[in-house]
């Protein structure tokens, strides 16, 4: 429906190619700034106009239909405005759901863009979990023991062998981002917006009955013992050559606290975590953007595949700060320009998102794991990359101050009169607050009672 959307006027000129940055929070705010401050002309893509990295002035922002909801006319829009360029542009998704729709449509979209992802078949081994442990498992490297139950008899069996605690976690995380699934995990004892954490048999029957009926495609995982600290992510640029760009972090803090996102991260290294995540990557062919997310085991000291992500993360953009802009490199990869040679990264550099923080200080606080003045000594200590707040691009932590305040006015408004008072603060902004539309397309045959 070409005719449905407004689309900026590009005066078209000879010279660089332009990026498409697709949706516009953390992880988009993190690429359009690398870019930006390099002269490269960034388009920046999100169905909400408030996103912070709408806000940027490194980029321009342009409201599109959302991919999840009205697929046919997003792609649409990205095209035409595509084609009012006079190079094709650099297309940068940051979401689950835009990587895996521009999956599905590689071989059009091509014709119009520079990929700067994995390619499809990579999407499809790595997309869900299920899939992303069978493959791991495939070619040598340790996940947690998982099971993909299909009826309610499968999580049954699960049950009598599994050990507690244990988790229920959806195949493919961007399922679990509709409201409703949202509200239904709030009901659920040991429910939050990852996972929910079940301690007995009962409990996991009767979760998976509640998230049954509404999201069934999820899969029943053990607990990697260890603290929240012990989980490290390697993020990457792998070029067809097979050279990697990369750096590690070590999650400090996360939220929710131990089976959530990063809010606090510390640039480290670690030898064992590079060598089994760079021939993941070998033995994978995989070319592109990515992060892979381990947990040492508290048990034996070995490393716990727990997820990669086939885009450009959440904290991604601490690269830029540690010496390793992944981003950038595969800019210049995708235009075909010289590439710089692999540099070692800086460690101890902090990553922050301070509105997340707040949010983890006061559950971890509620458990005795860390005390107010230690929080505010950790913000403190060491050279910071902080999430939105930048001296040379000062409007998108003006938004994301406003909207937080915004919504714990409103949620203090909502109370009735007399209640007792909720000290809790209202939740940042998530990197994708999407409703999904489910795509028959997508629709795999489950794996009954199957481990992977």
């Amino acid at each position: 429906m070409s005719g449905t959307l407004d689309l900026p006027r590009v005066s078209p000129s000879a010279g660089t190619p332009a990026a498409f940055v697709t949706y516009m929070s953390y992880s988009g705010l993190g690429i359009v700034r690398s870019l930006g401050r390099r002269g490269v002309p960034v388009f920046a893509l999100d169905p909400d106009r408030t996103q912070i990295g709408m806000t940027s002035r490194f980029c321009r922002g342009v409201p599109v239909p959302r991919v999840e909801e009205r697929e046919d006319e997003h792609l649409d829009c990205l095209v035409r405005l595509a084609r009012s360029l006079p190079e094709k542009p650099v297309l940068f998704p940051t979401g689950d759901d835009t990587v895996l729709c521009y999956a599905r449509h590689e071989d059009s979209l091509r014709k119009h863009f520079r990929f700067t992802g994995p390619c499809a078949e990579t999407v499809r081994k790595t997309a869900t979990k299920d899939a992303l442990f069978r493959t791991a498992r495939e070619l040598g490297v340790s996940v947690p023991e998982t099971y993909v139950p299909g009826s309610l008899d499968d999580v049954r069996a699960v049950a009598a062998i599994i050990p507690y605690p244990c988790l229920i976690k959806p195949a493919r995380p961007s399922s679990w981002h509709r409201r409703m699934v949202q509200d239904a995990l709030r009901r659920i004892p040991g429910g939050s917006e990852k996972s929910i954490v079940v301690r007995h048999a009962d409990a996991l029957m009767d979760a998976y009955q509640q998230m049954a009926a509404i999201e069934p495609n999820v899969v029943v995982s053990e607990v990697i013992p260890g603290e929240d600290r012990e989980l490290l992510y390697f993020a990457f640029y792998r070029s067809a050559d097979g050279r990697i760009w990369h750096f590690s972090g070590r999650k400090e803090r996360i939220v929710p606290i131990h089976f959530g996102s990063a809010s606090f991260v510390v640039s480290t290294e670690a030898e064992d975590l590079d060598r089994v995540s760079i021939t993941f990557l070998e033995k994978l062919g995989y070319r592109g953007l990515g992060g892979i997310e381990f947990k040492r085991d508290a048990r034996d000291g070995s490393l716990k595949l727990i997820e990669l992500n086939p885009r450009f993360g959440l904290w991604d953009a601490l690269g830029q700060r540690v010496g390793v802009d992944t981003a950038a490199v595969a800019y210049l990869d995708a235009i075909g320009a010289e590439l710089p040679a692999p540099a070692r990264a800086r460690t101890e550099v902090r990553w922050i998102s301070i509105s997340r923080d707040i949010r983890a200080m006061l559950q971890y606080r509620k458990e005795g794991l860390l005390s107010t003045r230690s929080w505010l000594r950790s913000l403190l200590a060491g050279e910071k990359a902080w999430a939105v707040f930048s001296w040379d691009d000062s409007l998108p932590v003006v938004v994301a101050s406003v909207r937080f305040w915004l919504r714990l006015v409103r949620r203090l408004a909502a109370r009735p009169l007399g209640s007792r008072r909720d000290t809790r603060l209202p939740p940042a902004p998530p990197v994708e607050r999407a409703a999904r539309r489910r795509d028959p397309r997508d629709e795999r045959p489950p794996i009954h009672h199957s481990i992977i």
